[in-house]
């Protein structure tokens, strides 16, 4: 019975999760109460109190269904690097992880429009705000540890500071998942990202290298 208890439980918090995706999507998430998310769940607000604080927490879960994974690849990606790997294409497949889950996964792509464009970060969302930042500076400070390995090996211009190249590199990966996410995908499109990618590391990379 414990058991049983125990995975219902678990399915009643993935249900307001995608409950919580639904109406984030439709209203924004300034416009959202914990109230409309249980209510359009079917369940009590008890019922969504018991699993979640505030708004912000459930902002947080939602974010983490999509962004945990993409870490976790990011992980791997980082832990099996050779010491004789090429870095820039490294770099390359370090980039495309989250294009590709948006492009590839329903639920991300939903995830990655309400964290861009349906999200205002108000005082009740600081806490959101706060994991955001700070997701976003891990992702960056991965990036500028390959850029200044690539560095130190002659690959990438020693000339060029290595957290302006990873904050440019963020930037652009950031721009093109704010683009994705405004209108549907073409093929042509893809490419055009793949493209505007290398256009960026061809200009980091030593000219003779």
């Amino acid at each position: 019975m414990a058991r049983r208890t125990k995975e219902e439980a678990a399915a009643t918090r993935e249900h307001l999760l995608d409950t919580a995706e639904t109406v984030f999507l439709r209203e924004g998430v300034a416009r959202t109460s914990l109230q409309s998310i249980a209510a359009e769940a079917g369940l009590t607000r008890g019922a969504i109190y018991w699993h979640f604080k505030d708004k912000a927490e459930v902002f947080n879960a939602m974010m983490e269904r999509v962004c945990l994974p993409c870490e976790a690849e990011h992980d791997a990606q980082e832990q099996t690097l050779l010491p004789d790997a090429d870095l820039v294409d490294a770099l390359r497949a370090f980039a495309w992880v989250p294009i590709t889950r948006m492009l590839d996964d329903e639920r991300t792509r939903r995830v990655f429009t309400i964290a861009i464009h349906r999200t205002e970060y108000s005082d009740e969302m600081r806490p959101a705000l706060e994991r955001h930042i700070a997701a976003m500076e891990d992702f960056r400070a991965r990036i500028e540890r390959m850029v200044t390995a690539g560095q130190a090996r002659g690959v990438f211009d020693a000339g060029v500071e290595a957290r302006a190249v990873s904050i440019g590199f963020m930037s652009l990966i950031d721009g093109l998942l704010t683009r994705a996410t405004l209108m549907p995908v073409e093929s042509r499109d893809v490419e055009g990202y793949r493209g505007g990618i290398e256009v960026f590391l061809r200009g980091v990379q030593r000219a003779n290298a």
